[in-house]
């Protein structure tokens, strides 16, 4: 009797023990730095909701020409609000490989021709990457993705590269 309470003890015991060494990080903030190869300059944080799914939150400036656009097209200033969704493979969110869409909302301040033909812009994209967390917190983002941003007068597609650095906390 008193060896099955005690091989019971110690299964609950074990059943009971953290599968990780650390507590999770389900918050993560990313400045990509591969956005201004589009000219743009974004920030965006993703909570980890389960440990396949996040939300992102993020704000984007349109600046300058990025190397993508053609010669030929306006280019925008304004800023934007970027919301949307990681499904996540591999690792625990907010960590590994993700899939996820977006949308994003903009206002416009000004473009390169002169002419506005209104002040705010929409958008909806995708992207794929991976997100590797060094350590406890330091955290390096590699992925590709792009998206369609209607400016009021075109439609115009343009890619994406997700090179960021940030902390997961």
């Amino acid at each position: 009797m008193n060896r099955a309470v005690l091989a019971l003890a110690a299964a609950a015991l074990l059943l009971a023990a953290p599968a990780r060494a650390h507590p999770p990080r389900p918050n993560l903030i990313i400045l990509n730095v591969g956005d201004l190869f589009g000219g743009v300059i974004n920030v965006e944080y993703e909570r980890a909701l389960t440990s396949w799914f996040g939300l992102t939150a993020g704000i984007s400036v349109w600046t300058f020409r990025g190397i993508f656009a053609p010669p030929a097209e306006p280019t925008f200033t304004g800023i934007s609000p970027e919301f949307g969704a990681r499904f996540h493979f591999i690792r625990d969110a907010p960590g590994g490989l993700w899939l996820g869409p977006y949308v994003s909302a903009g206002y416009l301040f000004s473009r390169s021709d002169g002419g506005l033909a209104r002040a705010w812009a929409w958008g909806v994209g995708a992207a794929l990457g991976y997100n590797f967390i060094f350590g406890r917190h330091f955290t390096f983002q590699l992925g590709v993705g792009g998206g369609f941003t209607d400016y009021g007068d075109r439609l115009v597609w343009a890619p994406r590269l997700r090179l960021g650095l940030g902390a997961a906390f």
